[in-house]
């Protein structure tokens, strides 16, 4: 329970507990190279895929005053069924200075005191849904935490 627990906890905080526990000088109870601290690193991460993704759809905001939906892929790219759909799977609530800024055809009012769109690149980042950024950033650092560990088992 030591090993697994550890494990979750190190992969969550990106090895700060670890950290603490080596101040305390108390991590030689923790064998970092079992299969139960493995197994909590390994469920650390799924646990990050969950927040991350939770904390994605937040982040891609609600409908509101001042926002207005943005596809990832443009509306008049999608099927007919798709294109009034408004989720979060498919984009983000943005304001209309965003949406012009990473959408070449959306030209909003006042578009012309807008700052200047982003890059090609930066306008594909920019439309990919919170949701999926969020879900992928977080286990990406704690495998990130893994790969770490795993070369203190290697010595």
């Amino acid at each position: 329970m030591v090993d697994y627990s550890a494990g979750f906890g190190d992969t969550l905080s990106f090895d700060l507990t670890n950290w603490t526990r080596n101040q305390m000088d108390i991590n030689a109870a923790v064998n970092k190279c079992s299969g139960y601290y493995t197994a909590g690193e390994w469920t650390g991460i799924g646990f990050e895929v969950v927040l991350g993704g939770a904390a994605g759809w937040r982040a891609a905001g609600a409908k509101g005053a001042g926002k207005e939906f943005s596809h990832w892929i443009p509306r008049r790219s999608l099927p007919k069924r798709l294109k009034n759909v408004r989720s979060k799977w498919l984009g983000n609530y943005v304001s209309p200075e965003r949406h012009f800024r990473h959408d070449p055809y959306r030209y909003p009012s006042g578009w012309k005191n807008f700052d200047d769109r982003f890059s090609f690149l930066g306008q594909q980042f920019d439309r990919i849904p919170h949701v999926y950024k969020g879900g992928t950033a977080a286990p990406i650092a704690g495998t990130a935490t893994r790969e770490i560990n795993d070369c203190e088992c290697q010595r």
